[in-house]
């Protein structure tokens, strides 16, 4: 299968083929192109939100296990009955 290049010129989209023959797309396949385009866009954009989400559910994470830490050490050396006791 020859390669297919596409190129615009004065706002219109042709495809050259390997033999440097030059077509004018049809309006179906400009729309194929658009379609194909903001799906690769989609995509990378659902990747890029699964990453930050997964930073994100990981800082959390982190947080809450130093959260728990803290509350375990301060129990271990009887910070809130001394508190509580004064």
């Amino acid at each position: 299968m020859p390669d297919i290049k596409y190129v615009e010129e004065d706002g219109k989209r042709y495809k050259v083929d390997s033999d440097g023959e030059k077509y004018r797309i049809s309006f179906s396949e400009e729309l194929q192109l658009r379609n194909l385009n903001e799906a690769k866009q989609h995509k990378h954009w659902l990747k890029m939100n699964f990453y930050v989400t997964s930073l994100l559910v990981i800082a959390i994470l982190i947080m809450v296990l130093i959260i728990i830490f803290v509350f375990y050490k301060l129990d271990q050396v009887n910070f809130f009955t001394g508190v509580l006791y004064r």
